[in-house]
């Protein structure tokens, strides 16, 4: 019996000490729902991670158009970049192979939509990731300004932001985009918990309006990798700060890697698939005195969210082949009703004889 307690309490031990070697936030496809601290929920920035220009107090100054842009997207798809000399050898790796794995993802007929590369000296605009005090990043190119755009991408011992989605979310803010809760008309997608929102937060929750952003003519998409998780910025962490409404079962705020509609988001934003119109209608009418046409031509296209459709009708009546066919047809009768009278008559007339 001695000898069975000595067993126990030396496997017991061993559990101990292997759960005490479990490090606490592991760099993985998946993002700890129970950590106190959130690395992308950063006070003092607009919607915890996204930096202001350096000519800017915020991103939503009235006086600074922050709807997407030519001047904000990044000339040729082609982001530059440099580490900072806090950002160790793996990081840097797993940094750029979130780059790669988002080049792969967005490339059209096995052609690169957006691209990132090392700065070289002659590049004026580009960006520096450094570890800082969390994951936070600028919105687009920045436009003409001249130097380097900060990207925070850090790694702690009890968070970090070296997380496949979380890598890619930042570096997709690079490119030009916001956070997909505050589009204009995310009220029709989802329902804010204002209630339980931080009040000193609640700015992160107000909505952009149509001259202020672009939403890409894609669908609203709970499953963007730049939605908030359902209780960020909240007062109580087990209560939710965004309800899906259309969807309710929905899973928001994923940090594994772009979705579908993140991608065609992006490649139509920087012109490697056409944005759709809107439907249009075209008709011309030609009358002459011997000729009565109608053409219709209508185009149709449609979006639905990750993909896009054309569909072309052409629809033409001539009425001459009517007018045709109905002359025929009446000519055809009277003839009929000619011969047929010429015969009542000749029965007539015999008759009449006997």
């Amino acid at each position: 019996m001695m000898h069975l307690n000595k067993y126990l309490t030396l496997i017991l031990l061993y559990f101990v000490i292997d759960l005490h070697s479990i490090p606490i936030l592991q760099s993985s496809d998946t993002v700890q729902t129970t950590s106190i601290y959130n690395p992308e929920q950063n006070e003092g920035l607009e919607g915890g991670d996204m930096v202001p220009q350096p000519f800017q107090k915020s991103l939503t100054d009235r006086g600074v158009a922050i709807k997407p842009a030519s001047s904000n997207r990044w000339a040729g798809g082609v982001v530059p970049y440099e580490f900072a000399s806090n950002i160790t050898a793996n990081n840097s790796a797993f940094i750029v192979a979130q780059m790669r794995a988002m080049e792969n993802l967005t490339q059209v007929n096995n052609t690169q939509c957006i691209s990132f590369r090392p700065r070289n000296a002659s590049d004026l605009y580009f960006i520096t990731i450094f570890n800082g005090s969390g994951c936070y990043s600028p919105v687009g190119s920045w436009g003409s300004y001249i130097g380097t755009r900060p990207v925070s991408l850090m790694h702690g011992t009890y968070s970090t932001c070296m997380v496949s989605g979380i890598v890619q979310h930042e570096l997709t803010h690079v490119l030009g985009f916001y956070h997909e809760q505050s589009r204009p008309d995310r009220d029709s997608y989802v329902s804010i918990q204002w209630a339980n929102i931080d009040p000193s937060q609640a700015f992160n929750f107000v909505k952009y309006n149509d001259s202020q952003v672009d939403v890409e003519m894609t669908s609203y998409d709970y499953g963007s990798v730049m939605h908030y998780e359902w209780n960020a910025f909240a007062l109580n962490s087990s209560g939710p700060t965004i309800i899906p409404t259309q969807n309710t079962s929905a899973y928001i705020g994923q940090r594994i890697r772009l979705s579908p509609v993140d991608i065609l988001a992006i490649q139509r934003y920087y012109g490697c698939v056409p944005t759709p119109n809107i439907t249009t209608t075209t008709t011309s009418t030609t009358i002459t005195t011997t000729l009565m046409s109608s053409t219709t031509t209508t185009t149709i296209i449609s979006s639905t969210g990750n993909s896009s459709s054309v569909m072309s009708t052409t629809t033409t009546a001539a009425t001459s082949n009517a007018l045709k066919i109905g002359l025929a047809v009446g000519i055809t009768v009277l003839v009929i009703l000619i011969i047929v009278g010429a015969i009542i008559a000749c029965i007539v007339i015999r008759k009449c004889r006997t």
